[in-house]
């Protein structure tokens, strides 16, 4: 028989008790599970109030925009409290009684909602109608501006709503694009994505178990604890949601984490009592024996996850803190309903676990000899010749990282063939003035007069220097109302009386300075060369904010003050805002990481180790990440534009797979542990507790490969480039690290594996005692 640990040798540590406690009052511990999952699953009917994910955080370019729309009256819509419906047709224009009739009907919905405002192209005055109507080869192009007169929230629910009423006929074509519809279609798809990955993960999870268990029985038991910790975790977000400020993204995070970890913690525990059993022991010594070991194991790998996940709280005015918190509820349910109400579940069942047999069931069952073992051994055989090879192979993997470009997601994130960004892409093309690669230039001017003759001239200097900026591609302002002008025209321009100006161009006039003159403020519009996301851009803001100092000094009045709105600022905001928060989110989780492993297997070498392999195989997935979605290879087959790296994704994958790969790494070195305080033998307590892990591990990380890479499948690319990433992450941790790396170093480091201060091995000893 294999060898195994003796309960006499547990019997004294907390989790062995608790496992007494657990069988001896296991109706209590059942009931405790069912009225805590009804409660918690209750709260999702007191419905959410998420918080906005983008432009309500503390930065400058976010509190620009609350400047423009609060001081001026402009068709910039910074807010981006609208969106604009493009009407397309190869003959008519929008002039034509069908082609109005059709737009009408269209809006119906929305012309007739009292909270929306709606503005036809045909209604446009004719000094504005070229920045809605074009007409080329093709046909007719025109713009319809739907606007809002609520908070974004309320009108992306408004949209939500009445989105399905806008349809034209056949021989028009139509688009609702820009503004919030960019915003919605990103939570449309991947509330619709969330669906379909857990239509997906769920069964073949369930195959998985199947195999693994050979029991009908004991496969439903994790996904059982996989179901009630999402409904919890969920319903505890949404009461989150209503009491502070949590994204609607906690929940795809739940989902995400919480169905993998809850049945990887609950298979792991089901398999060690089953385990027991098979050894010969009564249903209460295994529950006491499982709870003293698997978990034991879980508790320390849940808290572990835990504190990867609360990585993402350290990183304020990003939409992090909220995945952050989703993902912890959820880790937290599921270790605590895997050791305490699933073992209360098992000790009523008994022996009933192993019932209803499923065919073609792998053999799970506990042994010192088989595949892992044999892997082991043979790579401890020849430790460097294995070790080497394989750090070549993950470091080379990872170097593609080295080139990442990072960037907030923008439109170019959705799927080419969507329809609001088709929109996004025609207005570009068809009317590049409103690319929507500008920024907003807003000078809070302190009282002063940006129209006064000094403050022109300071301006008109300004703008002309940015025009001559190649990463410019044309710009607005009262200082220059167009490009060919000089300084004195733009005096003039602004300084001639009404009765010498022709109808046209008062219109003009008065329409730009209600557009960049505001209370207290101007404004400049400069549209900026390439896409959004591009570093360029985000160099450009940096740029300007770094020399702002210059323009103000020369500017009248004091205290005056320069900031910078529009997409490529935001994003600078969030990067800056990612790397100043980044050192103390990687401190806390290492430290943390580093305390919490060495309490669990008593050294201080093997924490070390466990974290230097778990970034190997982090970067090893970071570069697919650039390669992939970067680089473009493979673009065609998952359908996406290659562009930069989410600037939060490698946050998001380094906190869930740090946390993921240190699970895993506790529960093979707790097993390792157990082995070696058994036999003081490290190469025979390493084979030995790789083979009693190996396919378990396998099996819970086949299961997370199968959640992740379903979550993959989405259209988004934000959500493809996570999903994938954390496939790929985990796939590498339990193939060539679990494998390869793990037994070879071990190997190489030997009874030093095991070293720990003489003072807490002392200590350690006498609390057992």
């Amino acid at each position: 028989m294999e060898g195994a640990t003796d309960p006499t040798f547990l019997k004294n540590r907390f989790f062995f008790k608790m496992g007494l406690f657990v069988y001896d009052n296991s109706k209590l511990m059942i009931a405790f599970g069912l009225i805590s999952c009804v409660l918690m699953s209750s709260l999702i009917t007191l419905g959410a109030d998420w918080a906005e994910g983008f432009g309500e955080d503390d930065v400058e370019s976010v509190n620009a925009g609350r400047l423009i729309n609060e001081r001026f009256s402009t068709d910039s819509n910074e807010s981006g409290k609208h969106f604009r419906y493009i009407v397309f047709h190869p003959t008519y224009n929008d002039s034509n009684l069908s082609w109005q009739s059709e737009v009408l009907e269209a809006l119906a919905s929305f012309e007739n909602h009292p909270e929306v405002n709606v503005i036809y192209s045909w209604e446009v005055e004719q000094i504005n109608r070229k920045n809605f109507v074009v007409q080329d080869e093709t046909g007719f192009y025109a713009i319809n501006e739907i606007t809002f007169t609520v908070e974004r929230k309320e009108a992306k629910a408004i949209l939500d709503e009445l989105h399905e009423t806008i349809l034209v006929d056949d021989d028009f074509s139509g688009w609702i694009t820009d503004g919030i519809s960019v915003d919605w279609k990103f939570d449309y798809l991947i509330k619709k994505d969330l669906i379909k990955a857990e239509i997906v993960a769920i069964p073949l999870s369930a195959l998985i178990l199947g195999l693994i268990f050979g029991s009908l029985i004991a496969m439903f038991l994790p996904i059982g604890i996989g179901v009630a910790t999402v409904l919890a975790a969920i319903g505890m977000t949404i009461w989150l949601s209503n009491v502070t400020d949590v994204t609607v993204y906690a929940t795809n995070i739940i989902s995400l984490i919480g169905i993998g970890v809850s049945i990887d913690y609950s298979l792991f525990i089901v398999n060690r009592f089953r385990e027991e059993l098979d050894r010969g022991h009564d249903v209460r010594i295994a529950i006491a024996m499982t709870c003293a070991t698997a978990g034991k194991a879980v508790f320390y790998s849940g808290i572990t996850v835990a504190i990867g996940l609360m990585g993402m709280l350290f990183f304020t005015n990003t939409s992090l803190p909220s995945l952050g918190i989703g993902g912890t509820i959820a880790v937290t349910i599921a270790m605590i309903y895997s050791t305490i109400v699933l073992p209360a579940v098992m000790a009523i069942l008994g022996h009933w676990v192993n019932k209803v047999k499923i065919p073609y069931s792998f053999d799970m069952s506990a042994k010192d000899d088989g595949i892992w073992a044999s892997i082991a051994k043979r790579v401890m055989d020849r430790p460097w010749a294995v070790l080497i090879p394989t750090l070549i192979l993950l470091i080379g993997a990872g170097l593609p990282f080295a080139y990442a470009e990072f960037s907030l997601s923008s439109w170019r994130a959705l799927p080419p063939d969507e329809n609001t960004r088709q929109g996004m892409e025609l207005i570009d093309e068809k009317w590049p003035d409103q690319a929507a690669n500008s920024i907003f230039i807003v000078i809070e001017t302190n009282g002063e007069d940006p129209l006064l003759e000094e403050n022109l001239r300071v301006q008109h200097a300004y703008l002309l220097e940015l025009l001559n900026d190649t990463r410019v591609s044309g710009g607005i302002g009262v200082g220059l109302p167009n490009a060919s002008m000089s300084a004195d025209e733009v005096i003039q321009f602004w300084a001639t009386p009404d009765e010498f100006l022709s109808l046209e161009q008062i219109a003009f006039r008065d329409n730009l300075r209600n557009s960049f003159v505001g209370e207290n403020a101007t404004m400049m519009s400069i549209q900026l060369n390439g896409v959004q996301t591009s570093v360029e851009s985000r160099e450009m803001v940096e740029q300007i904010r770094n020399d702002k100092s210059e323009f103000l000094s020369e500017f009248s009045g004091q205290n005056d003050e320069l900031l910078v709105a529009g997409f490529a600022a935001y994003n600078a905001d969030n990067l800056k805002a990612i790397s100043d928060n980044l050192p103390r989110a990687l401190a806390f989780i290492l430290i943390a990481t580093l305390i919490l492993i060495f309490m669990q297997v008593k050294s201080i070498i093997i924490p070390i180790k466990a974290i230097a392999m778990n970034i190997l195989s982090i970067s090893a997935s970071f570069g697919m990440l650039v390669w992939v979605f970067q680089w473009g290879y493979g673009s065609d087959l998952l359908n996406f534009t290659p562009q930069s790296i989410d600037s939060g994704n490698p946050v998001i994958m380094f906190c869930i797979v740090f946390g993921l790969s240190m699970d895993y790494e506790v529960l093979m070195l707790s097993r390792i542990h157990e082995e070696w305080e058994r036999t003081g033998d490290n190469t025979l307590a390493v084979a030995n507790g790789l083979q009693k892990t190996g396919g378990l591990i396998t099996g819970a990380a086949a299961i997370m490969v199968v959640v992740f890479s379903a979550f993959g499948l989405s259209s988004i690319v934000i959500l493809k480039q996570i999903g994938l990433g954390l496939a790929l992450a985990i796939f590498i941790d339990a193939t060539l690290v679990r494998a390869l790396v793990v037994p070879s170093t071990m190997r190489l480091m030997g009874k030093w594996n095991w070293w720990a201060p003489s003072w807490f091995k002392t200590k350690n000893n006498l609390e057992q005692e």
